[in-house]
């Protein structure tokens, strides 16, 4: 299965895939149900960001919704 990695960087929390950053695709995907479901984030330089201020379990239960059956979600 695949991996998602969640980093917590500059006060901001990254998702990357296992060798780099999310394809331009999966992240409009995230986009979308971040919009959807009213999950703070933002594009910093072309990487979806979500403020560190957010509560990180959270975080990983949206993501894990979002990622269900197709990438595990793991914490860096």
């Amino acid at each position: 299965m695949e991996k998602r990695i969640v980093r917590l960087e500059d006060n901001a929390l990254h998702i990357r895939t296992d060798p780099g950053e999310l394809s331009d695709s999966e992240r409009a995907e995230l986009v979308e149900y971040f919009d959807e479901i009213k999950l703070p984030h933002r594009l910093v330089d072309g990487r979806l960001c979500i403020p560190g201020e957010v509560d990180m379990q959270s975080v990983f239960e949206r993501l894990e919704h979002f990622y269900d059956g197709r990438a595990e979600v793991l914490p860096f």
